[in-house]
């Protein structure tokens, strides 16, 4: 119960419907699951002990944020991660992966000339877990999987924020650069590729911050119930 309890709550806040500082109601989040509270308090400690929310001493667990400089540094970490796993994907992937792969990308260039943000962010997600499976170390996968987990709140505003105006092309076509690199064996351009890729994400989001600050924007959340 607790396990499938913390992948929806985690998953509210992965495809953006609860953001970074937006506070877990115990009792709402009870009414919405049909559970009493006790599974949910337990769902939300599992995730406080991954670091994608935060607890506080008698007060509602918040989705975990990060000031501008721990971003920074979450997404610095975050590329050497991806770069790794790319870079050991391009020579480890079987077959049968790398057909995947080219299919996720056929894919995503489909669904982002449509614009469709959801199902873009699927794509993402599924894109960067076929290069932490193709790198063979479980390792590797444990703390990739991990590190993107605290940040996907925030890369994945960048397909979710109605006030922003997402170019789903440009990160389609930084994923087909990497996994060309992937399907050529390229373990050195994929790294320098995805670590490019990560820096970019970061590039567009203090973007966005920035302008949305200047235009005192307040966010809609896109596909929240209420």
């Amino acid at each position: 119960m607790a396990h499938s309890l913390r992948q929806k709550l985690a998953d509210l806040v992965l495809t953006g419907e609860l953001r970074p500082g937006d506070r877990l109601d115990e009792q709402s989040l009870a009414t919405r699951f049909g559970v009493s509270r006790t599974p949910i308090r337990e769902a939300i400690r599992q995730l406080a002990a991954s670091g994608l929310i935060e607890t506080r001493p008698r007060r509602s667990a918040v989705v975990r944020s990060f000031n501008r400089e721990e971003l920074g540094e979450a997404f610095e970490a975050m590329g050497e991660i991806e770069a790794l796993c790319a870079g050991r994907a391009a020579l480890r992937m079987n077959e049968a992966e790398r057909l995947r792969l080219r299919s996720v990308i056929a894919a995503s260039e489909d669904t982002c000339a449509r614009g469709d943000r959801t199902a873009a962010l699927e794509l993402d997600f599924e894109f960067h877990g076929l290069l932490h499976d193709g790198a063979r170390n479980w390792m590797l996968k444990a703390i990739a999987e991990e590190t993107r987990m605290k940040i996907t709140p925030y890369s994945a505003a960048l397909f979710t924020m109605e006030d922003y105006e997402a170019d789903l092309l440009q990160p389609h076509q930084q994923h087909a650069a990497i996994a060309q690199s992937v399907l050529d064996c390229d373990a050195v351009a994929a790294g320098k590729l995805m670590r490019e890729h990560i820096a970019q994400t970061l590039i567009a989001l203090e973007t966005f911050f920035e302008t949305a600050s200047e235009n005192n924007i307040t966010s809609t959340k896109k596909g929240s119930g209420g």
